[in-house]
This record gives structure tokens, C-alpha cells and sequence, in this order.
């Protein structure tokens, strides 16, 4: 069990499209509001991807190897990007 999943329930991932489906269905505005904290975090998730990535890069051009705090960053992220299904 991962470090993040360790205090919640197991549960199925929300699609993009059952997303998409609640904010349609759903004009109460704590319920919107819940839906774009969602989108915000998975859009923040693949900007830290993308920024992981380039940071990644310049560390084995410039030293070599693996940073193992990238690496495990890297895990996380992963993680993550698999239950959303990038």
C-alpha cells in the first residue's frame, strides 16, 4: 500500500468522462467546485510530470545517473497517472 492510499477506502478512479457527466448533471456549487479541485489537481499532475521530466534530463545530461528523490518522485507520479489511465 502506497503512502497516499493508505487512509482512504478502495475506489474505483473517476473517469474524464464521468467528470465531464457530474459538472453536467450537477449545478449545485459546492459540487462544481469539488469537480474543478479535481481537474486542477490531474491538470497539476501532468505539469509536475512534464516539469519531472525536463528536470530529469538535464540531471543525466549535466551528472549522470539516477537522483533517487526525482526517482521517487517519479514513482508517485506514476502511480497516479496509472489510475487516471495516461
Amino acid at each position: 500500500m502506497d503512502m497516499y492510499s493508505r487512509n482512504l477506502p478502495p475506489f474505483k478512479t473517476v473517469t474524464q468522462n464521468e467528470l465531464r457527466e457530474i459538472w453536467r448533471r450537477n449545478t449545485d456549487p459546492d459540487v462544481r467546485r469539488l469537480v474543478l479541485e479535481v481537474e486542477r489537481y490531474r491538470r497539476t499532475m501532468e505539469d509536475l510530470y512534464r516539469i519531472y521530466t525536463s528536470v530529469h534530463q538535464s540531471w543525466r545530461n549535466s551528472v549522470g545517473g539516477e537522483l533517487v528523490g526525482l526517482h521517487q518522485m517519479k514513482q508517485v507520479m506514476s502511480v497516479e497517472r496509472g489510475r487516471l489511465g495516461y
